[in-house]
């Protein structure tokens, strides 16, 4: 088991670190091209990506990768499993992407508070179909620890995007920053699509066999997905749209605090599209380590002794990590930041998010240990009230003390999203070892 984390964790982090590489060294000529109100203007459609995600694909991704890892040996199964994820996958694309296209316009208005992020949305609702159908395949794959075409699915739709934008700017020498912002998001499109085609390719080189035997066989698939993704998506769904709420509240807060709409939209860029990114660049390690093992766990819930000694070497090691990173953000961080992004402000903000790392890189690893152990209520729970602190906190100190009050508003969150997910996965754990022992008796 530790062996087959150890691999899968290795190939989607040697992808994941050249992803994050290119993604990186994307946003460095983004900010370079853009304006950085205009970055900000960008920056502000992908809340609304990640809820439509939340709709479309990630429920649906957890239960596809779940059901997966339990009948891993049965490619029929597993074939019908794949086809129904992505039908449902893909209607539910078509709603939200409608929707959106339908209405961009009141929800940049009054949900963004943006009316330049109209267009954009409207060229953003192309990407949801593929983006739905890849995540469906690759939940497939994490169920069946299968890691290196996920893996390569990611680096495929990211270089495509950022060769796209590339090659156009370049071939067309645009110096308008709006048509410019425009094929930014069609990009993300292009890369979508391509990085589906593969996936496409590579299911069917693995379950496209055998037809005639599959058809003969009648599983009840639909009704035990639609089961298992409704909680997950529905939670999620809570869960992004107070991020999104909480997102759209920076640039508004803000300028209550004094700024000017283009100041606030800056100052916003800044934070969510340079050190952001530039704190999150060790996390690659940690999120390709949660994909693995939530539903490595799921297997081992029998067993609490096998549980702990895996969750337990996961936990150490992103712990180290977090303190690491947290060691050579606070040392190094700020000049490398300004280097690279040839903005001071990145610099501060990278130095003060640095202590960040160890508790976001711990509760990535425990929110899945908990969910592997079919607790997701819990971290639901946790992460609700998490944001709900962040966001009150916001509210309450970004109005007096900038865009330094939310920093703060993060540190707090964070922290309390830790300890309490520590706390509850230490009983967890208490529980089972006593469970296992009464068997035993």
């Amino acid at each position: 088991m530790i062996k087959s984390l150890i691999k899968g964790t290795f190939i989607l982090t040697f992808t994941g670190i050249i992803t994050k590489l290119i993604g990186f060294l994307y946003k460095i000529y983004l900010s370079n091209v853009f304006e950085p109100e205009t970055l900000g203007i960008y920056q502000l459609i992908f809340p609304v990506f990640a809820l439509c995600f939340t709709i479309f694909g990630a429920g649906l991704q957890t239960a596809v990768s779940q059901m997966a890892a339990a009948n891993k040996a049965d490619k029929c199964y597993l074939k019908d499993l794949c086809i129904k994820a992505c039908i449902i996958s893909v209607i539910l694309a078509v709603l939200s992407g409608g929707t959106i296209f339908l209405f961009s316009d009141k929800i940049a208005c009054t949900f963004i508070g943006e009316a330049r992020c109209s267009l954009l949305l409207k060229y953003l609702a192309i990407a949801f179909i593929p983006c739905g159908i890849a995540s469906c395949i690759n939940g497939i794959y994490y169920g069946l620890r299968k890691t290196l075409v996920p893996a390569v699915s990611q680096l495929i739709e990211q270089i495509m995007r950022v060769g796209f934008l590339f090659v156009t700017v370049l071939l067309s020498n645009m110096n308008n920053m709006e048509f410019i912002c425009i094929f930014a998001v069609i990009a993300i499109s292009v890369g979508e699509i391509i990085s589906m085609i593969y996936n496409i390719i590579m299911i069917v080189q693995l379950l496209g066999k055998n037809d005639d035997i599959c058809k003969a066989t009648n599983y009840p698939v639909s009704a035990r997905l639609l089961k298992l993704a409704a909680p997950l998506t529905g939670n999620r769904l809570i869960i992004a749209v107070l991020h999104s709420v909480e997102t759209f509240m920076i640039p508004v807060m803000l300028k209550k605090y004094g700024m000017s709409s283009g100041e606030a939209l800056s100052v916003y860029a800044v934070l969510t599209g340079m050190a952001m990114p530039f704190i999150m660049f060790p996390a690659t390690i940690t999120s390709s380590l949660s994909v693995i093992l939530l539903p490595a766990i799921s297997e081992l819930s029998d067993k609490p002794d096998k549980v702990k000694r895996t969750s337990s070497i996961c936990l150490w090691t992103t712990l180290i990590l977090g303190v690491f990173s947290t060691v050579f953000f606070m040392t190094l961080g700020n000049d490398m930041a300004c280097f690279v992004f040839k903005n001071d402000a990145v610099g501060v903000f990278v130095e003060i998010l640095s202590f960040l790392c160890p508790f976001i890189f711990l509760s990535t690893t425990l929110t899945s240990i908990i969910n592997g152990l079919g607790k997701t209520n819990a971290t639901f729970i946790i992460t609700i009230i998490g944001l709900c602190i962040r966001i009150s906190l916001t509210l309450k100190m970004v109005p007096f003390k900038g865009i330094s009050g939310y920093l703060i508003s993060i540190l707090i969150s964070q922290l309390f999203v830790t300890l309490i997910s520590y706390n509850y996965y230490r009983r967890l754990l208490l529980k089972g070892r006593i469970i296992s022992k009464k068997n035993e008796t």
